[in-house]
């Protein structure tokens, strides 16, 4: 769980977000979500959460500042039930995630573009610290993957070469852990067509070329999701 949390903190501080302030003072007892009876309805919930984050960044993406709205509302809705579920009002997580669902509200009454889409990722980066410790189906290194796809495409907008480049270098770590849990699946054509991908981000020079790829992680992250969905025997 710490080397997940670990990943989470670091992308946090690399686009400038501050989630690890206190987390050097976190107890054991504070790590998200014990399993429990009501742990099968909390990561529906996260999952819920997450989806509804991506939604709010693909009409980001776009400028569909209405339908944006409509999407927050079921956003804020979903942190509430998760706290209630939780039964904590003030911890770590529910306190970050608080905090970003602000960050995010304040940026969509300003249309503020990429603002928006930068704070629903990083809801979407929240959900997978707090989901881990579920065991969810679908693996957390997957769900890291699918949030680098869209950081790809904000840090490639921005022209950041350098951040681009470190990001290109963490998920490279986490597919590299995930290339095993793809085997064991007997998935080596995913395996050959993200590996390619990475190649390709290793060798990429251009902002141009970085979200070209950026397409192509979230398209065949789609597909590994897939992967893990199906019913195992």
């Amino acid at each position: 769980m710490r080397i997940l949390l670990g990943f989470c903190l670091f992308f946090f501080s690399m686009v400038g977000q501050s989630v690890g302030d206190n987390y050097s003072n976190m107890g054991n007892n504070q790590l998200p979500l014990s399993a429990g009876p009501k742990s099968a309805s909390v990561q529906i919930e996260l999952q819920d959460l997450s989806a509804t984050a991506e939604d709010i960044y693909d009409l980001a993406k776009v400028s569909k500042w209405r339908k944006i709205r409509k999407k927050l509302e079921k956003l804020k809705k979903a942190e509430k039930d998760i706290k209630l579920l939780r039964n904590e009002e003030n911890g770590f997580f529910s306190q970050r995630l608080r905090n970003k669902i602000e960050d995010l509200e304040q940026a969509i009454s300003a249309k503020n573009r990429k603002d928006t889409m930068r704070f629903a990722n990083n809801i979407t980066l929240l959900e997978v610290a707090m989901i881990g410790e579920l065991k969810p189906r679908v693996p957390t290194n997957v769900m890291l993957l699918d949030y680098c796809g869209r950081e790809l495409e904000i840090l490639s907008e921005e022209k950041d070469i350098d951040k681009l480049s470190s990001l290109v270098v963490r998920m490279h770590l986490i597919w590299q852990n995930l290339i095993p849990q793809l085997g064991n699946k007997g998935d080596t054509e995913d395996i050959k067509r993200f590996s390619e991908i990475m190649k390709r981000l290793e060798r990429a020079k251009t902002p141009e070329e970085y979200n070209h790829l950026a397409k192509q992680v979230l398209d065949e992250v789609d597909t590994i999701e897939k992967v893990f969905k199906k019913n195992t025997k």
